[in-house]
């Protein structure tokens, strides 16, 4: 298999739990990144062929459907396929595992590959029966 490339990657910073981040969406997290990929790498949107974007915890009410959503909001054609992977800490590289495939058995020519998370906004879950009944002092939930 030869001809395989990466064109262009790009990130968002690491922030800190509750810091200036928190307020973004994973979504609007990874359409930064796509957007800027895209710019750099001096791609066309419109090339694209599939979108494969890596998520572990939907932490926001876009993250249905996140691929989607960031494909269609940098600039990539409704047309143009998207597939979200959990694949827990290894979502991101699985994407690019997916693009490598679809590439190589000539399902696609160019794919845009990531991953987001947002921390700060992952939903905050209490056992229900520690909640409501209290633990016992000096025993743990």
């Amino acid at each position: 298999m030869t001809g395989i490339f990466i064109v262009a990657a790009k990130r968002t910073p690491f922030g800190s739990f509750g810091g200036s981040l928190k307020k973004f969406t994973p979504t609007q997290l990874g359409v930064i990144a796509t957007k800027s990929a895209l710019s750099d790498g001096n791609i066309d949107p419109s090339l694209v062929d599939h979108v494969f974007f890596g998520n572990v915890i939907p932490s926001s009410s876009d993250g249905a459907y996140l691929a989607r959503h960031i494909g269609l909001q940098s600039g990539i054609p409704i047309s143009t396929p998207a597939l979200s992977i959990n694949r827990l800490c290894g979502s991101g590289f699985e994407t690019v595992a997916q693009g490598l495939m679809h590439i190589a058995t000539k399902r696609a020519s160019v794919v845009v590959c990531g991953g987001t998370e947002n921390m700060s906004m992952a939903p905050f879950q209490v056992d229900g029966n520690a909640m409501r009944w209290g633990n016992p002092l000096g025993t743990n939930p």
